[in-house]
This record gives C-alpha cells, sequence and structure tokens, in this order.
C-alpha cells in the first residue's frame, strides 16, 4: 500500500512514493483551488473603497480587508486536533486518554507495573537484606561497604532495565489507543489485547533489544575503568566514572532517537530492526525538541509519583528509623508498603508518560508526512 492511511483493521502504514499524477498539492488544505467565482467578492475581500472629499471626515468602517473569519480549522474528533501539535496538547491529549479510556491505559499499566513491583521487592529482599552497608576501617573510620554497594548497584541496574522493558511494553501498547483515541474511536482492555496479539512477539524483542543497547553503551563506556579497577583502585574508578558518563550522553541521545520504536512497530506492524530504522528517521531533526517534551513529561511524572508515594515511604520506613543496626536489615512489611505505594503511582504516571510519547510519534508523522490530512479523511468516514 502507498498510501500513509489508516486501514480499516488498525493498521498505520509507513508513506510511500505518490502515484503518478497524484503528487503532494502545494495548495494548503481548506482552500478553493476552482475557478475564480464570477459574482461579487465576499465582504471585506473587494476593493478598498473611494476616498472621500476633502476636508469631509468619513465614518471609520472596520479595517479593510477583515471580515467574517475565515480560514480551515482542523477537526478534534478525538482527543486531540488534527494536526501538528503544540506542547499543552501533546500533554493534555495523554491525560485525556487516561480519563476516556481508563480500562486500556490504567488496566494494562496495573498489570505490567505490578510484574515491575514484584521484581524489584523482591531483587531488594533477597539481595540486599541482612548484608553490612557500613564498615569499619583498621583506623576506626567508617566506609561503605563494598559488598553493599556492589549489591546494590547490581540490584538498582536489573529494575531499572526492568522498568524500561515495562515502559517499552506500555508505549506500544498505548500506541494503538492513542489511535484510536486521536479519532475519537472506542477501545477496551480486551480489544487492546486482541489488536497487539498479532505484534505481540515482535513487541516483546523491542522491549528487551532498545534497553540492551542503550545499557551496553553505557557498560562499553565503563569497562576498560572496570578492568584497571581490578589493578588501581582509584585509577580504575575515576577511568570508569569518566567513561561511564561520557558513554551516559550518547545513551541518552540513543534512548531518545529510539523512543518510538514500540510506536512503529505496533501503528505500522513492522519488525524490530525496520522499526528502530523508523524511529531515528522520525526523531532526526528534532531530537531537541523530542528531548524537551519527554523531559517535561517526566518531571511532572516525578512530581505526581513522589506525592503519591511520600505517605507510603513515611509510614514504611518508621521500622528502620528506629533501628540502630549496621546491617541493613529490610523488613518485609516495610517493603510491601512502599511497593504498594510505587504501584499505585507507576499504575497512574506510566501510561502519561508513555501516551506522551506515542503522541509525539503522531506529531512527527503529521510534521514530516502529512499524517493530520490522512486521519481526517479517516475521521470524515
Amino acid at each position: 500500500m502507498s498510501t500513509d492511511e489508516p486501514t480499516p483493521g488498525g493498521d498505520w502504514v509507513s508513506p510511500g512514493p505518490p502515484l503518478v499524477g497524484h503528487g503532494p498539492s502545494t495548495t494548503p488544505p481548506g482552500y478553493f483551488t476552482g475557478p475564480a467565482p464570477t459574482g461579487p467578492p465576499p465582504p471585506g475581500w473587494g476593493a478598498p473603497p473611494p476616498a472621500a472629499p476633502y476636508g469631509v471626515t468619513p465614518a471609520y468602517p472596520p479595517p479593510y480587508g477583515y471580515g467574517a473569519p475565515y480560514g480551515f480549522q482542523p477537526p478534534k474528533p478525538g482527543v486531540i486536533p488534527l494536526r501538528p501539535l503544540g506542547v499543552g496538547e501533546l500533554l493534555d491529549g495523554s491525560f485525556t486518554t487516561i480519563r476516556r479510556y481508563p480500562g486500556a491505559t490504567l488496566g494494562l499499566a496495573a498489570v505490567v507495573m505490578l510484574v515491575v513491583q514484584f521484581v524489584n521487592l523482591f531483587l531488594t529482599y533477597y539481595f540486599l537484606n541482612g548484608v553490612a552497608s557500613d564498615t569499619v576501617t583498621s583506623n576506626g573510620t567508617i566506609e561503605p561497604s563494598g559488598d553493599f554497594l556492589a549489591r546494590a548497584y547490581s540490584v538498582q541496574g536489573l529494575v531499572l532495565f526492568v522498568t524500561m522493558v515495562a515502559t517499552l511494553l506500555l508505549s506500544g501498547a498505548l500506541a494503538l489507543v492513542m489511535g484510536q483515541a486521536a479519532l475519537g474511536r472506542p477501545m477496551s482492555l480486551g480489544q487492546l489485547w486482541e489488536r497487539t496479539k498479532p505484534q505481540l512477539r515482535q513487541l516483546v524483542l523491542a522491549t528487551f533489544v532498545v534497553p540492551g543497547i542503550v545499557l551496553g553503551v553505557v557498560f562499553l563506556g565503563a569497562l576498560p575503568g572496570l578492568l584497571v579497577l581490578f589493578a588501581s583502585t582509584d585509577a580504575g574508578i575515576a577511568l570508569a566514572v569518566l567513561g561511564g558518563l561520557s558513554a551516559g550522553v550518547y545513551a541518552i541521545y540513543l534512548a531518545i532517537a529510539l523512543g518510538f520504536t514500540t510506536s512503529a512497530l505496533t501503528l505500522e506492524k513492522l519488525t524490530v530492526r525496520e522499526a528502530i530504522q523508523r524511529s531515528r528517521s522520525l526523531v532526526r531533526g528534532s531530537w531537541w525538541r523530542v528531548f524537551g517534551i519527554y523531559l517535561l513529561g517526566q518531571l511532572i511524572a516525578i512530581v505526581i509519583a513522589g506525592i503519591i508515594q511520600v505517605p507510603f515511604a513515611v509510614i514504611g520506613g518508621f521500622g528502620s528509623f528506629f533501628s540502630s543496626d549496621t546491617d541493613t536489615h529490610f523488613h518485609f512489611s516495610t517493603l510491601l508498603i512502599t511497593g504498594i505505594g510505587g504501584l499505585i503511582a507507576s499504575t497512574l504516571v506510566r501510561p502519561f508518560t508513555a501516551g506522551l510519547m506515542s503522541l509525539l510519534y503522531l506529531d512527527r508523522r503529521m510534521r514530516s508526512e502529512a499524517l493530520d490530512l490522512t486521519l481526517q479523511r479517516a475521521a470524515a468516514q
């Protein structure tokens, strides 16, 4: 198919070459391109009135050229107007989608984030519980325990990887919701599952490949320092930090460049390799805009999640607050309470950030491929 039109089955194919004799029009939508009208010009668009005689002060009519409001107003059948979107419209569209499609957004997020919180609780309890967080040196000073730091960084890395996988999985699935929400069409959790099943294998593969690429870059950057660490502690730490930070900057670039992978995969029915290439091509030339809007969305999500999690963290932290043990004892009840707070917060904010990336994907296609015109035709059917 050579058009960019959403098909009845919900496919959003990538654009192909235009048909012969049907190249893109240079006339903006909403403007008349037929023969010139034969009647008098419409009010406000005719010739200016003749000048008044010298010495006579005429009454001042409305300024020449301004009549009744005229122009093309893009339709808004769903959560967004069908045209390139501003920052406020992107944020509002993501929140509105959650309100209108709670089953498909919050329901899916609750299931996915429940798995993430379980992994976090399991790793924290079984790998950090009872491990001394501080150690006393020969000269009497207290330093962080190397064993505890190694375990803590490993747990945090695994949790970060699982969270990235979950976020990308949500982004891919919620892209289908956003596609229907933009047109004002219904989408239940059951319908979302039916739409996702054909691409589920590719989607799961992509959710592991993309974080693997991003975190792999950071690991490779820190690897020389980790190797030197065995010979010289101070030099190894410095080199590992320097290499990790340098690679981290490039990893941030990659994370944004690959941020549309799952959206393109589910909406355009692509393979993982094709979706990665598609994401990079859509972000190219607009990286800073995508990064800025994504960062703003993350800041909003952090504030909302923090407000929700603080009461749970305070309640769960009472036990450890009164403990004077140098060993890190994580009471299961404490982890459970904070985990419940994390589950509630992530269930609410993850659909927002995932939906924001899906809307950014639609916005980039509207700007670079005139997808808005295709959506307007689809909405009129």
